[in-house]
Order: structure tokens, then sequence, then C-alpha cells
């Protein structure tokens, strides 16, 4: 919780003044808060009490997150989180989205790009590899407080994964394909909050490979849970 107090002073202060981290008071409730439609305040509280990330790079994101662009419109609205678990190495980019005009700390959307995608996953050791239910409960906080582990997976499982939609690009450059598929779903609720998933794959080769073989091609792919 050492870093967060530096990202509370700024929130608090808003003008770049610096305050001493033992003049930041923490409660209970904003550890449990959450992030969806919460102040910035008790969100970073809410991921300082479980997530390990780098402080310097955050501060400055939030510092600026009122600032204007040369034509009077919002500029910075978007702070990015690179994010590790305690005694883990694997990287979950958070990235949160605050309300506009300025100035609004509000969170309306929180977006996250987790180790490994669910899309993957069927039984609960796969998608406790995920992270999803690690980062859902800590984002969700007081508006789901007693969330339950396996009805997240069911709900990705059985809600997410069957309304998602495709479409496949692919290009031909002389004797070789570039191929590029993009999913989507519509925003599904769960537990006080809205789902969506927005999937994007891009690969050497036709159209048509197996998704099996997807990872053992030289591909990009990355999958962004919007949670709102």
């Amino acid at each position: 919780m050492r870093g967060v107090a530096v990202a509370l002073a700024l929130c608090l202060l808003g003008a770049g003044r610096q305050s001493a981290a033992s003049d930041v008071t923490i409660s209970p409730e904003e550890v449990h808060a959450g992030c969806i439609h919460t102040d910035l305040r008790a969100c970073m509280i809410s991921l300082g009490s479980a997530f390990w990330f780098d402080m310097n790079l955050v501060a400055a994101q939030i510092a600026r997150r009122n600032e204007r662009d040369v034509n009077g419109r919002t500029a910075h609205r978007r702070i990015v989180i690179n994010a590790k678990l305690p005694k883990h190495t694997e990287p979950i980019e958070i990235t949160l989205t605050l309300a506009s005009p300025v100035p609004n700390d509000e969170v309306v959307s929180v977006a996250v790009v987790l180790p490994e995608s669910p899309d993957l996953a069927h039984t609960e050791s796969e998608y406790d590899r995920t992270r999803l239910y690690d980062v859902a409960s800590v984002v969700l906080g007081k508006r789901c407080p007693q969330l339950d582990k396996m009805a997240l997976y069911r709900f990705y499982e059985n809600d997410i994964k069957p309304h998602e939609t495709g479409k496949v690009d692919s290009e031909q450059h002389g004797s070789f394909a570039q191929s590029r598929r993009v999913v989507d779903t519509p925003k599904l609720p769960f537990c006080g909050a809205l789902f969506s998933l927005h999937h994007v794959a891009e690969w050497f080769g036709p159209p048509d490979v197996p998704g099996r073989f997807l990872r053992r091609s030289p591909a990009f792919a990355v999958s962004i849970i919007t949670i709102e």
C-alpha cells in the first residue's frame, strides 16, 4: 500500500502539490470499494491492496488526468496500470476510463488484459490460470461483495462465449497470407456490472488455420475484457 499513497495524494490535491504518505487516511470501506462507478481514490486503494505496480508511471498519468488539448477537449481520461499479483510474475494490464467532461474522477469502465485468455479455458484450474477471478473480484468490489468464483467462470463459459461473433480478413502478400480475426460480444450483465469482450488475433497464414494451432504460429493475439 506504500505506493498507493502517492497516487492518493495526487487524486486529492489535483494541483501537483506533494503530501506526506502519512497524511493520507485509508478506510476499510475504500479497500473493498472496487472500481466500477466509484471515485478514482477508492479504486486506486482497492487495486493497491491486491496488486503490485509501478506507482511512478501511474502517478504521472493521474497528475495529467484533467488536462485538455489545444482545442479545449478532454485529452487524458484513461489510466493504464501494468500490474502483477504478489508472488506472481504474469502481467495484467488494467485500463481505467474516467467520466467526462473534466474534472470528474468517477471510474466508468475498466478494461483488462489477462495473462491467458479465458476463451481457451474450460476447467476450473484453466480459468484460475487466467486470473479472471482475481481481477474481477477486486474491480467489482462492493457491487458484488460475495462474488462466487465458479459462478463467474460459468458466466464466462455459458454467457460470454456463446455471444461471441467473429470476422476474419486475409491479405495476400506475394506467396504469403496474413490473416486477422476480430471477435466481439455485446454487453452482458453479471453481478451488478456489464461485461464485454473484444479479441483480436493476427497470424501469417490462410484464414482457415485451426484455432488450436494459433498459439504455435507466429501470431499476435489480445483479449480485452471490459467491465462497466
